[in-house]
């Protein structure tokens, strides 16, 4: 992931879940969290449709070392993130 460090979980061979330590470039009033993230296709087109379904897009979509990927919320603003690997 670039000059973070990320470790990963896996399951044969499958990335499932993963972690960071959070540095200067998250807010400080952000807590330690957990977010699920959703395989997509398409990073972009996902984003629109979660805009036109009445989410929120937080961050993003951006490239990184692990492919395309976007922050967003649902109109409850559960918290989830989309990538294209």
């Amino acid at each position: 992931m670039g000059d973070i460090e990320y470790t990963t979980w896996q399951l044969g061979g499958r990335p499932i879940g993963g972690m960071l330590a959070m540095g200067e470039e998250f807010p400080p009033e952000l807590p330690s969290h957990w977010r699920a993230y959703f395989a997509v296709e398409d990073a972009d087109a996902t984003v629109e449709r979660i805009k036109a379904a009445g989410g929120d897009v937080m961050y993003g979509p951006v490239d990184i070392p692990a492919g395309r990927f976007a922050v967003a919320g649902d109109p409850h603003r559960a918290v989830f993130g989309v990538i294209r690997l």
